[in-house]
């Protein structure tokens, strides 16, 4: 067993308990909340809230309900990009993890509402946070703010959402695709993005309590090198989906990057980020003593051989 396997066996369901309390309240509408669980509350491996208590555990810091709460805002933005995904307009998918996806189950203009809903809602899951601690352990508005900011510009226009752009045109037959094009413009911001604001946000909420000057330049520092380690691992995470869907994708006629440069090339591709990653870590070990890579590491290792 895996520092993340028992680490997972503690944490998923008390992520899955805090998902499925705050969707029962998501609306007043209990039909409507029922449709917007049933896209969220699928069998996901909420890999993202996941690397967020990760990140924290390798600071060495208690998760406390606040936190866990604020990470799992991250669950319902990427819930709702599935929904959008899954509709007619876009890739015209009729299941979702073995089941109807939420315009098969619900209609399409309900999964519409229900994809809006869930991105609204993932900020009043943040701004709300400290609805479940104390006052002593709240964590300060201004930093719930930032966290806020910091979700929207990964899952905005400047992130997953301009990747989704992008990606429509990997559905046209008459677009030219070439490697930094896929990568920069389509893997970065789809995948990687919403994966860097995860590691990040667990390394914010890490460092609360700096207080000093060098404390807090060391703390944005250490931000930087966990929002670019979630970066690798998206870029690397999205480069191993494409492998495993090489066929698929081939008969749905997409143009991932195993198809662009071959397995072999893609394989390396996906390493590259990896060892990158890989790096950050053994960097953050080496300039702080109280981080513990291993749990970091057994992400990385999912990756590859092992998933």
């Amino acid at each position: 067993m895996t520092k993340l396997t028992a680490f997972q066996s503690e944490w998923i369901p008390k992520i899955e308990q805090q998902l499925k309390q705050d969707l029962e309240n998501a609306s007043r509408d209990s039909d409507f909340s029922e449709m917007m669980a049933y896209a969220v509350l699928n069998g996901g491996k909420r890999l993202r809230p996941m690397l967020t208590l990760a990140v924290i555990a390798s600071f060495g810091q208690k998760i406390t309900p606040n936190m866990l709460k604020v990470a799992t805002a991250v669950e319902w933005v990427h819930a709702y990009s599935l929904v959008h995904d899954d509709l007619p307009a876009m890739d015209n998918d009729l299941l979702r993890r073995g089941k109807p996806s939420v315009h098969a189950q619900y209609g399409e203009a309900e999964a519409i509402l229900v994809g809006d809903a869930l991105l609204t809602g993932a900020f009043h899951v943040i701004s709300s946070a400290n609805s479940v601690t104390t006052e002593n352990g709240a964590i300060a508005a201004e930093e719930l703010l930032l966290l806020s900011q910091m979700l929207s510009f990964q899952a905005g226009a400047f992130g997953m959402v301009l990747g989704q752009v992008e990606d429509m045109k990997n559905h046209r037959q008459n677009k030219e695709i070439d490697v930094n094009w896929l990568l920069n413009d389509v893997y970065a911001p789809k995948t990687a993005a919403l994966l860097g604001f995860a590691a990040a946000a667990g390394s914010r909420l890490s460092h609360l309590n700096a207080v000093t000057e060098a404390a807090e330049l060391a703390a944005t520092q250490t931000n930087l090198a966990l929002l670019t380690f979630g970066i690798d691992f998206g870029m690397a995470f999205q480069i191993q989906d494409d492998l495993d869907d090489f066929d698929q994708d081939d008969v749905e006629n997409i143009t991932s990057l195993p198809h662009l440069i071959g397995i072999n090339a893609a394989s390396k591709k996906r390493d590259e980020y990896l060892t990158h990653a890989r790096k950050t870590l053994t960097d953050l070990a080496t300039q702080n003593l109280t981080f513990d890579r291993a749990l970091l590491d057994d992400f990385l290792n999912l990756i590859g051989d092992n998933i």
